[in-house]
């Protein structure tokens, strides 16, 4: 169940696809990384949007991935306008519902 909803999360990602992302977000989502720091759903889903308006495309691979309860910590490369790579690890939380609560990305 969580491996899916991973999967939809990436795939929702690649394909800018913010009612797809809001689906599977809570409420009280927080999204942490290197340059943005955002609390909220309403919040969480505009500063994906303004990352999704800032590139022509981006896509999420997911190459690891490993599960320890209601935490997964994720290997993946980001490819943005099809030339920049970004190797990164996301640790994606969920609550009791299976809904995202967190997501934190670090560059490797």
């Amino acid at each position: 169940m969580i491996k899916n909803i991973i999967n939809t999360y990436f795939n929702a990602f690649s394909n800018k696809d913010l009612k797809g992302l809001e689906k599977i977000f809570s409420e009280d989502i927080v999204l942490k990384d290197w340059e943005i720091f955002a609390e909220g759903k309403a919040n969480v889903l505009k500063a994906n949007q303004n990352i999704f308006r800032a590139v022509n495309s981006i896509s999420a691979d997911l190459q690891e991935f490993y599960l320890d309860d209601l935490v997964a910590i994720c290997l993946i490369e980001i490819t943005i306008n099809e030339d920049k790579r970004l190797k990164v690890v996301d640790i994606i939380k969920f609550n009791d519902q299976i809904k995202i609560k967190e997501v934190s990305a670090f560059k490797q």
